[in-house]
């Protein structure tokens, strides 16, 4: 008997126990924002973030995109805490300022009305910048290099004669703007057009590591669309996540400032998960 009444004991205390942990979840509150909406919250690479409306997507790993069975009819997404992980969200970035683009109503609205005027020019000085984490983050940008060279860990010799070698990229020895410069390879070009094919441009720490990867397009329509940029790098070891940052070539000089000031935007989203104070005020 009593062994019987030591484990309902045992039980209710469980029960309780779960009980009171389901409540203080559910009594988490997101905070409001500055333009009267409460901010988006999550665990990105390791750090809890507020987001504002300035983020224009987000995704958690509950995502129906990464999880098939979540994309029933009727899925209902949790709450949202700091434990929420995310996987992915972008933003628009002007560069020189390391501003970010906010086009919700409830917000001043003259940043962006000067947007819709820069956005009309083909080398408007907006980067639209992607973060990936969780699952979705591939830090290893080295891997990446190889695998696009005719030294190539993944790619056969057959593949790439049977595919022209494209997105094969061929070292030039030169440097541009303090980074190694790498052409399409001749094959590409010959069959797809020079149009068609991008260069490639790869910063290296003093190990030889990849830490910075960009392509850039040679595709341009005159006053209309100018030769774009992709910079990718990773964030460690502030928080586990790779940020991806599009561009107009004509700005890859800037390079180094648009990777710094995009560094500086993604950082400030981060806070104490106690205080809710931003970790880099």
């Amino acid at each position: 008997m009593k062994r019987i009444i030591i484990a309902a004991c045992i039980s209710s205390l469980f029960l309780t126990a779960c009980e009171q942990k389901k409540n203080t979840a559910a009594e988490f509150k997101r905070p409001m924002g500055p333009n009267g909406l409460p901010y988006r919250v999550g665990n990105l690479g390791g750090k809890a973030v507020l987001l504002a409306e300035d983020v224009i997507f987000l995704e958690y790993e509950d995502s129906p995109v990464l999880k098939p069975e979540h994309r029933y009819k009727g899925y209902k997404a949790p709450p949202r805490d700091f434990n929420s992980v995310i996987t992915s969200f972008g933003v628009d970035m002007k560069y020189p300022t390391g501003i970010a683009l906010n086009t919700y109503q409830g917000a001043p609205q003259e940043a962006y009305r000067q947007y819709k005027v820069d956005i009309k020019s083909p080398y408007h000085q907006w980067v639209k910048l992607i973060i990936h984490a969780g699952i979705r983050y591939h830090p290893d940008l080295t891997a990446v290099s190889i695998n696009s060279t005719v030294d190539s860990k993944i790619v056969s010799k057959q593949n790439m004669i049977d595919t022209h070698y494209i997105y094969i990229y061929i070292p030039t020895q030169q440097h541009e703007f303090g980074l190694e410069k790498y052409s399409p390879h001749p094959e590409w070009i010959k069959h797809y057009g020079l149009d068609k094919t991008d260069d490639q441009y790869i910063q290296k720490d003093r190990s030889g590591k990849v830490i910075t990867l960009i392509r850039c397009n040679n595709f341009v329509i005159k006053g209309l669309l100018a030769a774009q940029c992709q910079m990718r790098w990773n964030l460690e070891p502030f928080m586990k996540a790779q940020l991806t940052a599009n561009f107009a070539r004509v700005h890859l000089k800037d390079w180094q400032l648009i990777r710094k000031n995009s560094e500086k935007l993604i950082e400030s989203y981060a806070v104490d998960p106690k205080t809710l104070k931003r970790i880099n005020n």
